[in-house]
């Protein structure tokens, strides 16, 4: 019997821009999402052929005329969809590297917040565990059974799945 180990995978990027001088985070409010609504930061698709890297430098840019540099991996975040059957791999990056004039996005507003502001009341679906990636050092991974599902955070040093 031939297992086939190939699947459709679409791959996504986020990026946490931090400001030390400020303690602030870039937040952006997309209107154009099938999740609920609130702050998330920056982010999109990969295009075909391009570098994970650089599809997080242009989706950045993109959104927020922003230019980062010195993008630090912190983990992933994946879905799986049954029908049709593929998986969402999203890659996570942060950064307080960051020149250019802030402007705003057809895809939603973009402000600084203090990053303690963030909570599961103003945050999209599923964020405040985006965040617990970006942000601690032992959590890297996250994985919902559905596409745009809650995510169940896997920690670092315990593969147990954390709810």
């Amino acid at each position: 019997m031939t297992y086939s180990r190939t699947e459709s995978i679409e791959l996504v990027n986020m990026c946490m821009i931090y400001n030390p001088a400020t303690q602030e985070v870039l937040v952006e409010d997309k209107t154009d999402v099938d999740w609920k609504f609130g702050h998330t930061f920056p982010g999109g698709h990969v295009e075909k052929g391009e570098s994970l890297y650089d599809g997080m430098v242009r989706e950045v840019f993109e959104e927020t005329g922003l230019t980062v540099s010195q993008l630090e991996s912190c983990g992933t975040v994946e879905w799986f969809n049954e029908s049709p059957a593929y998986r969402r791999l999203g890659f996570l990056y942060r950064t307080s590297h960051f020149s250019g004039t802030l402007k705003q996005s057809e895809e939603g507003q973009n402000y600084w917040l203090p990053l303690k502001d963030l909570n599961e009341a103003n945050t999209a679906e599923s964020f405040m565990k985006f965040l617990q990636i970006f942000t601690d050092l032992h959590t890297v991974d996250a994985t919902s059974p559905v596409m745009n599902g809650s995510l169940t955070i896997i920690p670092k040093d315990n593969h147990s799945p954390k709810a």
